[in-house]
C-alpha cells in the first residue's frame, strides 16, 4: 500500500513516519463491475478516489442527470470528497464505466492531515479547481450547445476516451447520461447516420468519422 501512495501522491515521502502509517492503513483498494455505483451524494463516508484500472465516469446528479466527466486509469477525484475537505455540498455521483479497481483514501484523514503539511494541501487544492474548472466548462458548454452539438461532443468523447470507434451503448444510456429525450437522440443519431458520421446496431454505436462528429 506504501508504494501505491508514493507512487500517486508526490507529498507522501514528507510526511512523518505515523502518518505514512495511518494513510496506509486506511487507505484500501476495491474492485467493481461495470455500471455499479461507488459513490452517490448520499453516501455518508467519502474518499480521495484514485483509478488504479478501468474507468470511471462522473454524474451530476439531479433531476436530469448530466454526464460531467470520466476518470482514466491514474486520475484522482476530489470532487467527490468535497463536502467533507472544502465544505462545498458534493452532487457527484461515480459510476464504473467500466470494470475497475480504485484506491480509497478517508478524506477524514486528508483533513486531519492537509493543514499540517502545506504540501498536501496544495496538491489537493489544485486537483480539486482544476476538476472544478473542467465542470464548469461542461456546464457552460451544455447549456450553450444546441441538442445535436451535445449528442455530437457526448459520442466524440466516448470514442476518445476509449480509443475505440465501436462504442457499445444504448439510446436509453445516452438519453440519461445528456439530458435529451429518448426520441430526440434517436432522430440526431438517424441524422448522424444518414450523413455517414456512424452506424448504428443493436447495443452499439460506431464512428465512421470521428473529425467530422467532432466538428458538429
Amino acid at each position: 500500500m506504501r508504494q501505491l501512495l508514493e507512487s500517486y501522491f508526490p507529498f507522501f515521502e514528507q510526511l512523518d513516519e505515523q502518518d505514512k502509517t495511518d494513510m496506509a492503513y486506511y487507505s484500501y483498494t476495491q474492485q467493481f463491475k461495470k455500471d455499479e455505483t461507488i459513490l452517490t451524494p448520499d453516501d455518508l463516508c467519502f474518499n480521495l478516489i484514485i483509478v488504479l484500472s478501468g474507468r470511471l465516469r462522473s454524474i451530476l446528479a439531479s433531476s436530469h442527470p448530466i454526464l460531467l466527466y470520466y476518470l482514466n486509469e491514474g486520475e484522482i477525484c476530489t470532487l467527490a470528497s468535497s463536502r467533507e475537505l472544502y465544505g462545498v455540498s458534493s452532487m457527484i455521483s461515480l459510476i464504473a464505466d467500466t470494470d475497475c479497481r480504485i484506491l480509497k483514501t478517508p478524506s477524514w484523514l486528508y483533513l486531519k492531515l492537509k493543514d499540517k503539511y502545506p504540501q498536501m494541501s496544495y496538491f489537493l487544492r489544485k486537483n480539486f479547481m482544476d476538476r472544478f474548472a473542467d465542470v464548469l466548462y461542461i456546464l457552460r458548454s451544455r447549456a450553450l450547445l444546441s441538442s445535436k452539438e451535445n449528442l455530437a461532443s457526448y459520442l466524440y468523447d466516448l470514442a476518445v476516451n476509449s480509443s475505440k470507434s465501436e462504442i457499445e451503448i444504448t439510446q436509453e444510456k445516452i438519453s440519461r447520461d445528456i439530458a435529451l429525450a429518448r426520441s430526440q437522440v434517436s432522430i440526431l443519431l438517424s441524422d448522424f447516420e444518414k450523413n455517414g458520421i456512424i452506424t448504428t446496431a443493436r447495443g452499439k454505436i460506431i464512428i465512421n468519422d470521428l473529425s467530422k462528429l467532432g466538428n458538429l
